[in-house]
């Protein structure tokens, strides 16, 4: 399941995400651009088992990572590691200042889809729109990395727990794929 297609779904379900009217104006070309590099990354190289599985069998990845989102710091080192080819920089335009950026932005977002987050994710996310003053349109007022990076984080977190989501025959395709 955690294949180039899932990437694909998660990847198409977030830009629909960043298009809506509600967020098109939110987010920089950067920031868009950064969610859409981590939903393409965040299952790269995925072995087909869980972070439990590799910490209980104390896997090569698992006492890489020291048990701490050993799948997500896995998936993040090989995207990385391939943007460092020349032909698969597709960062290499950028300015050393937004890569950096970039970087950032994508090891937080792919971080956060570590299942053992989710519930601490929802919880931050309500805390922050029960607290966070909305602008005359009702549109919360995302002013710093730390708002802006929540929602993103949750966007692609919803993305790719979003397939039971979708209408019968288009879940069912992406399952047998």
């Amino acid at each position: 399941y955690h294949n180039h297609l899932h990437a694909a779904d998660v990847t198409q379900s977030t830009h629909i995400l960043l298009q809506s009217t509600a967020l098109e104006e939110v987010f920089t070309p950067l920031e868009a651009m950064a969610a859409i590099i981590a939903c393409a990354a965040h299952d790269v190289d995925h072995p087909g088992v869980t972070n439990q599985y590799l910490i209980n069998t104390s896997s090569e990845l698992a006492v890489m990572y020291n048990d701490e989102s050993v799948l997500e710091n896995h998936h993040l080192a090989v995207a990385f590691k391939l943007l460092q080819i020349p032909e698969c920089d597709i960062l290499s335009n950028l300015s050393q200042k937004q890569r950096m950026s970039v970087r950032k932005l994508v090891i937080d977002m792919v971080l956060a889809t570590d299942m053992s987050k989710h519930m601490s994710l929802l919880a931050d996310l309500k805390t922050m729109v029960e607290t966070k003053k909305v602008a005359g349109s009702g549109v919360l007022l995302l002013d710093n990395y730390n708002d802006r990076i929540q929602v993103l984080q949750n966007m692609i977190h919803c993305s790719d727990l979003s397939n039971p989501t979708k209408p019968l025959a288009q879940y069912v395709q992406w399952v047998d794929r």
